[in-house]
């Protein structure tokens, strides 16, 4: 079955433009230019470009990534899909082992609509001193052995790890790359409270990104750059939660221009939880309270929980906020992240050869359909 996507402006990664012209796929992979497909769709002069990444998320819907069973993770996987974001890594955190590996075994057993192409493992290996709404009880210390295993389990999709460098007191980092590396495994620094040196040593070790940056490690300071001097001066992808609530927008600004020194390494992130999409109210995740009030969600002691955006907004935020284009923008939500987590080579621009997880817009940028693998999500 073949797909002609024409009368269309395609994306073009590389120029970072969007063309007049056509897009093929067929049986889920992006083709090159056919004179017969099988069917054919008029964009009627709107947009395709590559579907949305989400390397970090915790859920949408009123679905929790931690407490839900396949047919679950199914449906929340359809509900990313609608919004546009085609590959996601689900994020388990901080929690007992066995609900951890329950987890794990439930987001393996799925079908999923958008791809779950790798598990981030945000906690339990973290700071106690910068836990955010982590439950610090559940908080372990780096055990190798332990690490691992849980590791081996997510196998074969691609652990991505976030660890606080500070407790690597053994050598967690370039052992997890050299067991890991080979398997696409990837790991981040975040939840720190690591000074600056420790940062850089932890990426010369082999780590390769920041987790949420800004929000739970130490602050720069002039003498002491801190984590989050390191995010923005070293050549480490930086993951941003674009919001306007989880960082300024004028240091949305400030970030995404200090990380230009350096390829595509400012990374969009949602970090949504369960009730992104929802209307605001009191909720619940992984035991903690918390109310949704106007996009902020945060507990009684106003710990912010993660957020209620969805990818698409956030790469609209980030036109706003950092005063750059729609299409500078798009690729922190699909060359970055590909690149960061190593999926680069099967998504994240409109190659041929490449998954044909394509979005298509209308003139306004509103979507009109979405493509997993070739398969539409909204018709």
């Amino acid at each position: 079955m073949t797909v002609k996507i024409e009368n269309a402006y395609i994306f073009n990664t590389e120029k970072r433009r969007f063309e007049y012209g056509s897009l093929c796929f067929e049986n889920g992979t992006i083709i090159e230019e056919i004179s017969s497909p099988d069917t054919v769709i008029d964009a009627e002069g709107g947009y395709v470009f590559p579907g949305l990444i989400d390397v970090h998320t915790h859920g949408r819907c009123g679905m929790d990534i931690m407490d839900a069973d396949a047919e679950t993770l199914n449906a929340l996987s359809r509900a990313y899909a609608e919004s546009g974001v085609t590959t996601i890594f689900p994020t388990i955190m901080t929690a007992p082992m066995e609900k951890l590996k329950t987890a794990i075994e439930n987001i393996k057993k799925a079908d999923p609509v958008c791809d779950f192409a790798g598990i981030h493992v945000e906690g339990p290996y973290i700071s106690k001193k910068k836990p955010g709404c982590h439950n610090i009880p559940d908080i372990r210390a780096l055990d190798i052995p332990e690490i691992f295993a849980l590791c081996e389990s997510i196998l074969p999709f691609r652990p991505h790890l976030t660890v606080a460098p500070e407790e690597d007191k053994d050598g967690l980092i370039p052992a997890f790359m050299e067991r890991f590396g080979k398997d696409g495994g990837s790991v981040a620094i975040g939840h720190s409270n690591a000074d600056y040196a420790t940062c850089v040593k932890a990426l010369a070790n082999g780590a390769n990104a920041f987790t949420h940056t800004f929000n739970a490690m130490t602050a720069i300071g002039h003498r002491e750059p801190g984590v989050a001097g390191a995010a923005l001066t070293t050549d480490g992808y930086a993951e941003l939660i674009c919001d306007g609530i989880h960082v300024c927008p004028a240091v949305i600004h400030m970030a995404y221009h200090a990380k230009t020194a350096f390829d595509d390494k400012f990374v969009l992130i949602t970090d949504s939880i369960p009730p992104a999409g929802l209307p605001n109210g009191d909720y619940e995740m992984n035991g903690i309270k918390f109310t949704l009030k106007d996009g902020k969600a945060a507990t009684a002691e106003d710990t912010i929980v993660g957020s209620a955006l969805d990818m698409m907004t956030a790469v609209k935020n980030l036109v706003k906020f950092a005063g750059i284009s729609f299409e500078e923008a798009l690729i922190c939500a699909t060359k970055a992240p590909a690149e960061m987590v190593g999926i680069y080579e099967t998504r994240g621009s409109l190659e041929a050869g490449k998954r044909a997880d394509v979005l298509l817009c209308d003139k306004d940028m509103k979507i009109r359909e979405v493509y997993c693998a070739g398969k539409p999500v909204l018709n």
